[in-house]
């Protein structure tokens, strides 16, 4: 048995009484071992329910203006190649023994651009009420996305409507033959390393990936700038000049606004990261597995930034950098190491219907808990780290910038993330 979502054959065992249910080790899709379902299609669980109206609703909001729909009545086999506005397929992935294949069909019917709803059943295995014995797959917002975009959709969106039902709609593309990794390097006054990163990346090769460096100068003052134009005739670079400095947050989402990568990974330019983790970090990714990946710095010491001449000043730092971690931790029943990493790594797909303000480095909480509340677990790998001090040019202010990143904490445990109307 192949894992739908990632195609990995390694599963173990859930010990769940009275079901055999494995977990694929890649991607942590849940497989049920069912008997195969009726011949007859439409016998399939939920598969000729009608559907309410609102899904129509809702697929005139992610674009359909009315034209042929795939839907139970239509049947989901022998449509007719881009000839279709919009698909429904309620309660149907999880039934399917190649849900991939059933993906494929749809995505090939579909027009460029049409929008597909889906609805998928949660299952909380930690109680042990009975599930439909029609289950092959329990998909959750990580590995449903996986499966989609493996598949030639984007621009996903999954919303719970219940404990029991998420309900999910995306977009049909068509994906580029190869990925492409958006390496943003937000950069100010590094006059120092920047020549040094901007050398090592160049140099670096990722293995069947296209790269698109956009660097975003935030009008230095120490001769950055100068040396950031002299890569605007580079055909991998992409330099963006800011006209005045509003902190690493701000230049970063600027870094967004220009990505055309699959792939995002934020790089900044100051040499306290080892670019060979690079491969590390994105593999997980590019074999379907993760869809967004933290380097942590930990590696089994809590004190991430030691300072040989600043002792006091270091393990401040390591105190506060537990202290906010516990509290995300808590606030978002997670159990990160390191969500203030550089090392960021994801599939654009995710920022899809997130919107972005914070300037400084209250960004990397908001990067991250926005993410998280919109339903994807981040994987950790551990990474190298040497961190540098205040004397080497460190910019955190420590009498401000808590301030803003327990703000931010607690301000996004209770906001809204995602625009109404948008599920």
């Amino acid at each position: 048995m192949n894992c739908p979502v990632c195609g990995q054959a390694a599963f173990v065992p859930l010990p769940v009484p009275g079901r055999s249910i494995t977990r694929c080790l890649g991607c942590g899709c849940i497989a049920f071992e069912a008997p195969p379902p009726p011949a007859d299609s439409t016998a399939r669980i939920g598969a000729a329910a009608p559907y309410p109206q609102r899904y129509l609703d809702i697929l005139n909001r992610r674009g359909f203006r009315g034209g042929p729909l795939i839907d139970p009545a239509t049947g989901y086999t022998d449509l007719a190649p881009a000839s279709y506005d919009a698909a429904i397929l309620p309660h149907r992935l999880h039934t399917e023994a190649a849900p991939g294949q059933l993906l494929q069909n749809v995505h090939a019917a579909l027009k460029p651009g049409a929008p597909l709803l889906l609805t998928v059943p949660l299952v909380d295995f930690t109680r042990p009420a009975p599930w439909p014995s029609g289950y092959r797959w329990s998909f959750d917002e990580t590995t449903i996305q996986l499966l989609l975009l493996r598949h030639g959709f984007h621009q996903v969106l999954a919303c719970k409507l219940s404990t029991r039902e998420m309900l999910v709609t995306a977009v049909r593309h068509q994906p580029a033959p190869r990925h492409k990794c958006s390496i943003i390097v937000p950069v100010y006054n590094e006059s120092r390393t920047f020549p040094v990163l901007m050398d090592a990346l160049l140099k670096k090769n990722i293995p069947g990936v296209d790269r698109q460096i956009i660097v975003i100068e935030s009008n230095s003052t120490d001769g950055t700038r100068e040396l950031a134009q002299q890569y605007r005739r580079h055909p991998a670079v992409q330099v963006v000049l800011q006209d005045a400095p509003r902190g690493k947050g701000h230049a970063v989402r600027e870094g967004f606004r220009h990505a055309t990568g699959d792939i995002v990974l934020i790089q900044d330019a100051d040499l306290e990261y080892d670019l060979e983790d690079y491969d590390a970090l994105l593999e997980p990714i590019l074999s379907n597995r993760a869809l967004f990946v933290l380097g942590t710095r930990h590696a089994g010491d809590w004190k991430v930034r030691q300072f040989a001449s600043q002792k006091i000043l270091s393990t401040s730092l390591n105190l506060g950098h537990a202290f906010f971690t516990g509290l995300i931790n808590v606030l978002f029943r997670q159990h990160m190491t390191d969500p203030f990493t550089m090392f960021k790594v994801f599939r654009r797909d995710c920022l899809f219907g997130l919107q972005f303000e914070c300037d400084r480095f209250d960004f990397d909480h908001e990067l991250v808990i926005k993410l998280v509340r919109k339903g994807y677990q981040p994987l950790e790998i551990p990474v190298n780290y040497q961190s540098r001090s205040f004397h080497e040019g460190k910019k955190v202010r420590l009498f401000r910038d808590p301030f803003t990143w327990l703000w931010v904490d607690l301000k996004l445990r209770f906001s809204r993330i995602l625009p109404k109307g948008l599920c």
